[in-house]
């Protein structure tokens, strides 16, 4: 398995796991019944800043895969992979691991600082796939 397709599974796991603090929280809230159901009237889903929060940053993780899935991807499938992408898509995984939990405690540097070196791993590694066809 190409490296990069191992991160981008990581990647994808770390994505579907971040549904967990804010789903135990809505159990807590509602009852596990409730949350199946359509919303109350007047229910607010994330009335605990934190937990919207981890909705949020939740929803920044599929907002960011869209971008790096078909990157990593095209590396591989163009034969463009090397060490250098496999390195970016390992520096993506770790900045969007970090990106998690510094959004749901509400540390705004560290969050800003690991969301732009996931962004710029995934745009180095669309830019080394356009240079390598180009070459």
């Amino acid at each position: 398995m190409a490296r990069e397709i191992y991160w981008l599974m990581l990647v994808v796991f770390l994505s579907a796991v971040q549904v967990v603090p804010y789903a135990v929280f809505r159990i807590g809230k509602i009852g596990l019944a409730q949350v199946f159901l359509n919303p109350l009237p007047g229910d607010d889903p994330f009335d605990q800043a934190w937990a919207h929060r981890a909705y949020r940053a939740h929803m920044n993780s599929f907002e960011n895969l869209a971008l790096f899935a078909p990157v990593a991807m095209a590396a591989v499938v163009s034969g463009a992979h090397d060490d250098y992408t496999a390195m970016l898509a390992a520096v993506y995984f770790w900045a969007r691991l970090l990106h998690w939990p510094v959004t749901i405690f509400k540390t705004p540097i560290l969050r800003t600082v690991s969301y732009f070196v996931g962004l710029y791993a995934t745009l180095a590694m669309a830019w080394h796939v356009l240079a390598a066809y180009q070459a």
